[in-house]
């Protein structure tokens, strides 16, 4: 009975300390998660590529905002996807140019890249992009230092990472095609 006793009282603390545990990281996990947004003004916001990176998504009472083609986007309407722990959250802060046209966020080499080089495929996937972003968000400014003049596409050198990319663009153009348009 002794040994019952005593079993049980440290049974009992070791689990009001685990119920604890996990209220307490319940309750930080929702403290963390509670970021709230504002729009953007229209217009007025011209950015470097550097200044953008503020606008992730992940601090409280700033607008999410993504470049496309030089252009900015406030995606606030889309908070849930683009603000902290959202699937395109990696998308927050970013232009997303060569990412759209080689339908790829996982690569972080296609965020603030160069688009000069694009393919005429990946240029029309882009396009789709474009049309899609700006009926769905507003345009609330530019990128002030985004290299946007496209210049010849590459012939040669046809590896895997532009095979993949071909397949990629491939995909998205489906994808609009069949689903989107």
């Amino acid at each position: 009975m002794f040994f019952t006793f005593w079993f049980q009282f440290f049974a009992a603390v070791i689990a009001a300390g685990f119920l604890y545990g996990a209220i307490h990281l319940l309750m930080q996990d929702k403290a963390t998660k509670h970021v709230t947004h504002v729009a953007a003004s229209v217009g007025d916001t011209n950015l470097t590529t550097a200044e953008l990176a503020a606008y992730d998504g992940c601090t409280s009472g700033r607008p999410i905002l993504v470049s496309l083609c030089g252009k900015i986007y406030d995606v606030m309407t889309s908070a849930s996807l683009y603000g902290k722990g959202g699937q395109y959250n990696s998308f927050a802060g970013k232009d997303i140019t060569v990412a759209c046209a080689k339908f790829n966020k996982t690569s972080d080499a296609c965020f603030n890249a160069r688009w000069t080089v694009l393919t005429k495929p990946e240029r029309e996937l882009l396009a789709k992009w474009e049309t899609l972003f700006a009926a769905k968000y507003p345009e609330v400014g530019k990128v002030t230092d985004v290299d946007s003049a496209f210049g010849p596409c590459p012939q040669s050198d046809e590896g895997i990472g532009m095979q993949a990319d071909a397949f990629s663009t491939a995909l998205g153009l489906d994808v609009f095609s069949n689903h989107i348009e």
